[in-house]
């Protein structure tokens, strides 16, 4: 399911080989609640849907018997190896509900909150499974940088699902609004939109220490080779090779990695 549907963070999860299954039963998990905006058809629905995997994730941690279903019992095993908290998966299913508003950020810092709701519990997660740990600036930057990359690279798809994470001011000083970027219209006018977020996810990055954990330091190298795709690409997020892995992405970060 990972590889399918979540394979950065897939290829994130070979640089931690030891714990795997642990993690990818966590990365499972954040797919299944982050897509819950594209299986539902209405806010009740989805609304339901979250409310199941809190009830589900607190009968885990009550000791209940576990429900049988694909990702909540790998996942409760990671839970009990680990001894995870519950804060977090709470924080996450939390912060999946703004999806369901479909309301558009109104500034650039509240694009940079979702980023950094969606994504640094997740972090936080991965690093207890991994065994590394970390300050919690050096986890909410490295969180948030990669979160904010995978926004402007999904902007194509959450445009053609009506979706849009653009922060609104920012579109409407390019001269832009999200109803004519939903009709195909005013995509030329982004790239200062992409130039304001490429650069807070710079700033970010750069505000993580200069040997972070590993699982940070691979974090950082991916949000880097796609802000220089994008970068390369004039800022234009439509063209077909930000849909895509950069070529030799895994190599790459390999030795990047090792050269840290």
């Amino acid at each position: 399911m990972v590889r399918k549907h979540d394979p950065d963070r897939f290829l994130l999860s070979l640089f931690m080989a030891a714990q795997s299954e642990d993690i990818w039963a966590l990365y499972a998990f954040n797919h299944e609640i982050a897509r819950t905006r594209e299986v539902v058809t209405e806010t009740r629905l989805g609304l339901i849907r979250l409310q199941w995997w809190r009830d589900a994730l607190a009968a885990v941690y009550d000791g209940k018997p576990v429900l049988k279903h694909q990702v909540l019992e790998p996942l409760a095993a990671a839970i009990a190896a680990h001894h995870l908290p519950r804060e977090h998966f709470d924080n996450l299913i939390y912060a999946r509900e703004f999806d369901l508003e479909d309301r558009q950020p109104a500034t650039l810092e509240g694009m940079v909150k979702y980023a950094d709701f969606t994504s640094t519990p997740l972090v936080k997660l991965a690093l207890m499974i991994a065994g590394e740990k970390a300050d919690d600036d050096a986890v909410s930057h490295a969180g948030t940088a990669y979160a904010l990359t995978g926004l402007l690279r999904a902007v194509h798809g959450h445009l053609v699902q009506r979706r849009c994470y653009l922060p609104e001011d920012l579109l409407r000083k390019a001269g832009t609004d999200i109803y004519e970027l939903y009709d195909g219209k005013g995509l030329e006018k982004l790239k200062p939109v992409a130039e304001a977020v490429v650069r807070v996810a710079r700033e970010n990055l750069r505000l993580i220490p200069a040997k972070p954990a590993k699982h940070l330091g691979v974090m950082r190298h991916m949000s880097e080779i796609y802000l220089d795709q994008i970068e390369k690409a004039d800022f234009s997020l439509f063209g077909p090779r930000l849909q895509d892995q950069p070529p030799f992405l895994a190599l790459r970060l390999w030795w990047r990695n090792a050269i840290a």
